[in-house]
C-alpha cells in the first residue's frame, strides 16, 4: 500500500493563552494525530504540524501556512488535516484559492470534526455554507471592534499600539515623560527655525538624539532608531501633542485625557508652513537638490537640463539625474564621478599654484558652473564647466610636496571658466526599474569591473554546487536561477587566468559588462582566442 503523508495544519488568531503548559495548538494537533492514527489502515501517516500562533484567519500572510504550500507544490504532502475548517482560512476567496492549490497538486483536505465529502455538490454546498457563517462571524467581530475603539477614542481614550514620543503608558493611559517632553519641544523649535523636515532629522542625528525607546509587555525592546523625515513629519502632525485624540479611520480629532505637550501656537505654526510646502514635498524636492552635486547644473549636447527622479528598492531609496528618451544616472556615483574628476585637475599651468586634491562636495558644489553628458554608444563624455576665480580661491594656495596621482587630468583653462573632461561608461547588467521601465545605470571603470568579480565569485559557487553532486533542481534552488542563467555563470569558471587576474586587478581594457564577459565565456575555450578578444576587440 502506496504511504500518504498527512500534514496538520492549527492556528489561533490570538496570542492569549499561547503560554500555557497546554494550549489550543497543542489540543488541535493532538486531536488531528489521532485522527490520522485511526486511518492507517489506509496508508496514512504523520509528516509533519504547521502552527501559526495569533495570526487572524482572514489573512494568507502566515509563515505556517505558507510554509505548508511549499511544501505541497514540492510534492511531500497528500493530505491536510485541520481540525476545523476555519483554522485554514476564514476568507472564501482565500479558501478556494488553497483548494485550487490542493487541486493542482493532487492534495487532499480533511477537516476532522466537521465531516463532508467535497466529491459532490451537497459536499461542496456544505463546505461553503460553513465557510459563510466562519466569514460573518470575522467580521462581525471586526465591527464590534472597530465600534468600540471609535466610542472609546471619542471619550479621548488612548487605545494601544506605540506610545509617541513624550508619553509613557501608565494604568493603559498616555503620561507626559520629563525628558521626552524636552525633545518634543526642540523639534518643533528647530522645525520653525530651519524650516525644513529633513535638516530637523539631521540636526537632531547629528546631536545624539533618537526615537523612542521603549519596553513592550512582554519584554521586547523597541525604538530607539535614528530619525528619518518620516518620522518627524508625524511628531509635527500630530495632535496628541496638544491634548487631542485622533481617530484616523474616521477621520476625526477629539479631546483627549492626556496633558499637551505643545502649547497650540506652535503647533500651528507648524502645520502652516508643512502646509505651505504642500505637506513637505516642496522642502523635500529642496533638500534632495541640496544634496545632489549636480541638480539644476547637468545638461545634455541640446541643452535639455536633466531633473532628479528617485525609486525604492527593498527599502532603500535610489535617486537618478534622468532625462526624457534619454539615460537615468544614479545621483551617487555620478557624484563621486564628478567629484574625483575636479580633485584630479592638474592646475600646474597656471601662475598661481594651487592644489585641488583636497576638494570636498561643498567646496566643488560652490564653483560648479554646469556639467554636460554627451552618450556616444556605451561611452558618456563628460564636460565640467567650473568657475575658475571660484575654483582658484577654493584650492590650496600652498600645495603640499606629497606626490599627486599620475592619472592628472589636463584642464582647458578659459578667461572665466575651468573646462574638465573625463569619460565614464554604461553597464547594461545593473538597472533599475523606475516609474517609466527599466532604464540603464551609469558605472564608472572601477564599478563595471566590480561586477566582473561579482559575477566570477558567483560562477565559483555554481562550480561548488556542482561538484557537491547536487541535483538540477537542488542547486537552481540554491542558487535562485534557472538552467541558463546558471550555465552562463558556470562558463565563466573556464576563463584564461590572465583574463581572470586581470579583473583581479580591475584591468578592463575593452570595458567590458558582465553580459559581454559571459559571451566571450561561452564562444570559445581557447585561451589565446578569450585573450586576443578581451585585449583587441
Amino acid at each position: 500500500m502506496a504511504k500518504i503523508n498527512c500534514a496538520i495544519y492549527t492556528r489561533k488568531s490570538t496570542e492569549h493563552g499561547l503560554d500555557m503548559e497546554f494550549n489550543s495548538l497543542q489540543n488541535q494537533e493532538e486531536a488531528c494525530k489521532a485522527y490520522i492514527l485511526s486511518q492507517s489502515f489506509n496508508g496514512w501517516e504523520y509528516y509533519k504540524t504547521y502552527s501559526d500562533g495569533g495570526i487572524s484567519g482572514g489573512t494568507m500572510e502566515r509563515p505556517g501556512l505558507q510554509a505548508l504550500l511549499n511544501d505541497i507544490r514540492e510534492g511531500y504532502i497528500q493530505v491536510v488535516v485541520v481540525y476545523k475548517v476555519d483554522r485554514l482560512s476564514r476568507s472564501i476567496i482565500d479558501f478556494h484559492k488553497m483548494m485550487q492549490e490542493f487541486d493542482k497538486y493532487g492534495c487532499n483536505f480533511v477537516s476532522i470534526t466537521q465531516s463532508f465529502d467535497t466529491s459532490n455538490s451537497m459536499g461542496k454546498l456544505t463546505l461553503n455554507m460553513l465557510l459563510s457563517f466562519a466569514q460573518f462571524e470575522r467580521e462581525v467581530s471586526a465591527e464590534r471592534v472597530r465600534d468600540k475603539i471609535a466610542v472609546s477614542k471619542a471619550k479621548g481614550l488612548w487605545m494601544g499600539g506605540t506610545p509617541p514620543l513624550g508619553y509613557d503608558l501608565k494604568d493603559k493611559q498616555l503620561v507626559p515623560n520629563a525628558q521626552e517632553k524636552t525633545l518634543v519641544n526642540l523639534i518643533f523649535t528647530k522645525y520653525l527655525e530651519l524650516g525644513n523636515i529633513q535638516a530637523t532629522a539631521d540636526w537632531m542625528n547629528q546631536q545624539g538624539y533618537h526615537s523612542k525607546c521603549w519596553q513592550t509587555a512582554s519584554g521586547v525592546m523597541r525604538g530607539g532608531h535614528l530619525f528619518r523625515y518620516g518620522s518627524i513629519q508625524r511628531i509635527l502632525g500630530n495632535p496628541v501633542y496638544i491634548g487631542k485624540m485622533p481617530h484616523l479611520a474616521a477621520n476625526k480629532v477629539y479631546v483627549g485625557k492626556q496633558a499637551a505637550l505643545v502649547s497650540c501656537e506652535t503647533f500651528e505654526q507648524a502645520q502652516s508652513k508643512i502646509g505651505n510646502s504642500k505637506n513637505g514635498l516642496r522642502e523635500y524636492r529642496s533638500y534632495i537638490r541640496q544634496k545632489a552635486l549636480l541638480a539644476d547644473k547637468l545638461f545634455d549636447d541640446k541643452g535639455n537640463p536633466y531633473k532628479l527622479t528617485s525609486t525604492t528598492k527593498k527599502g532603500q531609496k535610489f535617486q537618478y539625474y534622468f532625462i526624457r528618451n534619454g539615460i537615468h544616472i544614479p545621483v551617487v556615483q555620478l557624484d563621486g564621478f564628478v567629484l574625483d574628476t575636479i580633485c584630479r585637475a592638474d592646475l600646474s599651468g597656471l601662475d598661481l599654484q594651487a592644489d585641488s586634491s583636497y576638494i570636498g562636495f561643498n567646496e566643488a558644489k560652490t564653483c560648479l558652473k554646469r556639467a554636460v553628458c554627451i552618450k556616444t554608444g556605451t561611452d558618456c563624455h563628460l564636460q565640467i564647466e567650473l568657475d575658475k576665480n571660484l575654483f582658484l580661491d577654493i584650492c590650496r594656495k600652498n600645495p603640499t610636496q606629497e606626490e599627486r596621482q599620475n592619472d592628472l587630468l589636463v584642464p582647458d583653462i578659459g578667461e572665466h571658466t575651468i573646462t574638465l573632461r573625463a569619460t565614464f561608461y554604461i553597464d547594461n547588467v545593473s538597472s533599475a526599474r523606475l516609474q517609466n521601465g527599466t532604464a540603464q545605470n551609469i558605472l564608472t571603470v572601477r564599478q563595471l569591473n566590480e561586477s566582473l568579480v561579482r559575477g566570477l565569485a558567483r560562477a565559483w559557487q555554481c562550480k561548488k554546487m556542482i561538484e557537491k553532486g547536487q541535483s538540477t533542481r537542488e542547486w537552481e534552488k540554491a542558487s535562485g536561477m534557472n538552467k541558463r542563467t546558471f550555465a552562463r555563470y558556470l562558463n565563466l569558471c573556464y576563463l584564461s587566468p590572465r583574463i581572470v587576474a586581470d579583473i583581479l586587478e580591475y584591468r578592463n581594457p575593452q570595458n567590458m559588462s558582465l553580459k559581454e564577459l559571459m559571451s566571450l565565456a561561452s564562444e570559445t575555450v581557447n585561451f589565446e582566442k578569450q585573450e586576443k578578444i578581451w585585449r583587441t576587440e
